[in-house]
């Protein structure tokens, strides 16, 4: 079994015809940011998913809310966290890409 990079992994998904999942492969949306395998319009669409999907789990999450329960609100605050993270370094891409 070989070590595969995350870029290798998403470029694999790519070809299997799954959709790439970077949250499976990044460990945060920094670390995709940083990866200088992937050029700067691979890294916004993949920051771009990864908003989607973080923001699709808040939604949900949100709407199953209840003041009441100390986990689901820990699990919210995570995932509102993630999403402020995501979105710095989608800002953060967009900006490399503009310069």
């Amino acid at each position: 079994m070989t070590d595969m990079t995350p870029a290798d992994a998403i470029k694999q998904d790519e070809t299997s015809n799954r959709a790439p999942d970077p949250r499976k492969h990044y460990a945060s949306p920094e670390d995709l940011l940083e990866d200088i395998d992937l050029n700067p319009a691979e890294r916004s669409a993949l920051l771009t998913q990864w908003k989607d999907e973080v923001d699709s789990q808040l939604a949900a999450e949100a709407e199953g809310m209840s003041a009441s329960d100390p986990i689901r609100a820990e699990a919210e605050a995570k995932l509102a966290g993630e999403a402020r993270r995501v979105n710095e370094a989608l800002q953060a891409a967009k900006l490399a890409d503009c310069a």
